[in-house]
């Protein structure tokens, strides 16, 4: 079981990482290839790993030409097959227009283990309220 927490810790760095760098390529490495492939965010919804390919790392590298997610406060449980990751996040990021953002919140993954080991197949996140 501690091996498998590991493996899911080294999916999730390359996650962090593929945000980071608007890198596809090593998306597809941590995303399932599937079309059950589930992602909730405040902005809509989208299924399956074309849309994740096609409509997320793409909006964010066009919306966001530098970006920086950290986590902080990870769990991971493993129950079989399945398991499931859950963090705070700090997003930094600079717009198109230059203007800076921050964002912060909750992020939840669910993890399949596949052939190529495990993948992510759910993701919901969530933002803080504004602080006064």
């Amino acid at each position: 079981m501690s091996q498998d927490r590991a493996d899911i810790e080294q999916v999730f760095n390359k996650y962090l990482q593929s945000l980071n760098t608007g890198d596809v390529a090593l998306a597809s490495e941590v995303w399932l290839n599937s079309p059950d492939v589930l992602v909730v965010t405040p902005i809509g919804r989208y299924q399956g790993w074309e849309r994740v390919e096609r409509d997320i790392y793409p909006g964010f590298v066009k919306e966001h030409p530098e970006r920086n997610a950290q986590a902080s406060n990870v769990s991971i449980v493993v129950a079989g097959d399945a398991a499931w990751l859950v963090f705070d996040f700090v997003y930094a990021a600079k717009l198109a227009d230059g203007k800076p953002l921050v964002a912060e919140g909750w992020e939840s993954h669910g993890y399949r283990r596949t052939p190529d080991g495990w993948r992510i197949a759910h993701l919901h996140y969530s933002l803080s309220p504004p602080r006064p």
